[in-house]
């Protein structure tokens, strides 16, 4: 096992490992950490700022530098949104208010928790959301985050005695002149002992690892930005894999905060000097809001769904994209 990782399943951050002594020496850098909900503009193009990237900004260009050019230079927005997304806000939801209510007045009980997912699930499913996977059923889907939630709710929040520092905040850093990072943390909290951690809620199928760019990097950075923030020489950074109730823990310290930081900022240079954006297609295209207009997506019938809605819209508002093929 990677000694920078610790691996606990049904547990919160406990005093079993060892705290870092090294302190992490401000350099000035400018760090904000605020509760930050970003208008959506009414025609959906709206070109994000050049300087400001976030984890998923860098991820989507490294998994198709035309989807990166669709989605951030040219603003344009996705015209269908795949229920597993859709799934993955919803659950999120509850987890902030279920973590909010307990610090604002009691723990809320597993059946509100549940009720509220299905007002959730309800009020905000539209059109806009498409089963990708053919044969699919959205109640199945609605199901497996009730199965979630309540696993959660037994296992882990019935538990857990921390205390949340914040609840999706919106943590900000800035790298060099040209780069700021951001992102958005789901919890911040700290152990009955006082030690600091991040979480990220997932919702995927799998287990990631360490060794992935995902896992490797973004939970750690947001801890990274947390550490400064409070003033802190070490912090936990964890992701918990809702469907299969286990937390993966890592420990972050001063060194490897600095070397997070100087990492995210290689990609983002990386990423903002680019000048040529090629697709690269595989099975990420079903789930493209853009592969309508893609040339090279390759989409299998299985999993045809969003296609087919995105094809449908592109059709019926061919402006939609201004034909921009490229």
């Amino acid at each position: 096992m990677n000694n920078q990782e610790v691996i606990m399943r049904n547990a919160l951050p406990t005093t079993g490992l060892i705290a870092h002594d090294k302190a992490l020496e401000a350099a000035g850098n400018a760090i904000s950490c605020v509760r930050y909900t970003p208008p959506m503009p009414e025609d959906g193009r709206a070109p994000t700022p050049r300087n400001q990237f976030s984890f998923s900004r860098v991820k989507t260009f490294h998994q198709c530098p035309l989807r990166y050019r669709y989605r951030y230079l040219k603003g344009f927005k996705e015209v269908f949104r795949s229920i597993e997304s859709y799934l993955g806000s919803v659950v999120h939801d509850v987890l902030e208010w279920m973590y909010t209510e307990r610090e604002r007045t009691e723990s809320p009980s597993l059946e509100a928790s549940l009720q509220l997912l299905a007002d959730r699930w309800t009020s905000g499913f539209s059109n806009e959301i498409t089963i990708i996977r053919n044969g699919d059923k959205a109640d199945a889907y609605l199901i497996t985050g009730r199965e979630m939630l309540e696993r959660f709710h037994r296992s882990t929040f019935c538990r857990d005695r921390s205390q949340t520092v914040a609840l999706e905040q919106r943590l900000n850093h800035r790298l060099s002149d040209e780069i700021v990072f951001t992102g958005f943390a789901d919890r911040i909290g700290r152990t009955e002992t006082g030690r600091l951690f991040v979480v990220d809620y997932k919702t995927s199928k799998k287990e990631g690892d360490p060794s992935e760019f995902s896992e490797g990097l973004q939970a750690p950075l947001y801890a990274a930005c947390a550490m400064q923030h409070h003033d802190e020489e070490e912090s936990l950074a964890g992701y918990h894999y809702l469907r299969h109730e286990s937390t993966h823990w890592q420990s972050v310290d001063a060194t490897r905060a600095q070397q997070l930081l100087e990492r995210f900022h290689e990609l983002a240079a990386e990423v903002s000097s680019a000048t040529e954006f090629e697709p690269r297609p595989g099975v990420l295209c079903a789930w493209c809001g853009f592969n309508a207009i893609c040339p090279a997506a390759d989409v299998p019938a299985a999993l045809s769904g969003g296609l087919d809605r995105a094809t449908e819209i592109n059709e019926r508002t061919p402006s939609l994209f201004r034909s921009d093929s490229q």
